[in-house]
């Protein structure tokens, strides 16, 4: 089984048009003599690689805290995008039949025009990936991640995979417990070689 770690660090991920870099801070450090090292980390709640939650855009909806976490894992299918155009509909089609959750691949630049959108919330994706720092371009992110968010797909943002072939995997992707947040960092992985979903145990045999 080989293990693909899809998590950007957190100083090192594209940080989203007008939000502040992530700050860390050593407030203790056993290399200056202290007795341990402690980080003070300030980063908003879509730094880095990070969960949207269906209340980041929609009224209403469920905190991070109140996502299914069985969207944020089970089997994934990794699919290469054009990297320079948005994604259409007719780039995924065809592409995704018996995919439970997608990981598009575009060269950090994985943004979704509406109709693709649609197009993936229609298909029954739960749980879609993007390499970008976000779903959708700048000028159209509300329609895109609405669509998405309502269709019932879970989203996360800012994917590594530069490294990760196309094929299908398991995804592990769990955000942070955030009471009441619209997002949280997740530490995302993909496994390879075990792409079925776990079968059901009995208690009794």
């Amino acid at each position: 089984m080989k293990i693909y770690d899809i998590t950007r660090p957190l100083q090192d991920a594209p940080v989203y048009p007008g939000s502040k870099p992530p700050r860390l801070e050593r407030l203790r450090d056993v290399e200056r003599g202290d007795e341990y090292s402690i980080t003070s980390v300030t980063a908003d709640s879509h730094a880095g690689t990070h969960a949207d939650a269906f209340s980041h855009y929609l009224a209403g909806g469920a905190s991070i805290d109140q996502m299914p976490l069985e969207q944020f894992c089970g089997a994934c299918r990794v699919l290469t995008v054009p990297p320079d155009d948005l994604i259409k509909a007719d780039d995924l089609r065809g592409r995704l039949d018996g995919a439970e959750r997608l990981a598009l691949h575009g060269g950090g630049n994985a943004f979704l025009c509406e109709e693709a959108a649609e197009y993936i919330a229609e298909q029954g994706i739960r749980l879609l990936l993007t390499d970008a720092w976000s779903v959708g371009p700048l000028d159209n992110e509300t329609r895109i991640h609405k669509t998405l968010l309502r269709g019932g797909v879970a989203i996360i943002e800012n994917a590594l995979l530069d490294d990760v072939p196309d094929g299908d995997y398991l995804v592990f992707a769990f955000p942070a417990k955030y009471r009441g947040c619209d997002g949280a960092p997740v530490r995302a992985v993909l496994l390879q070689g075990e792409t079925q979903e776990p079968a059901p145990t009995d208690a009794e045999g």
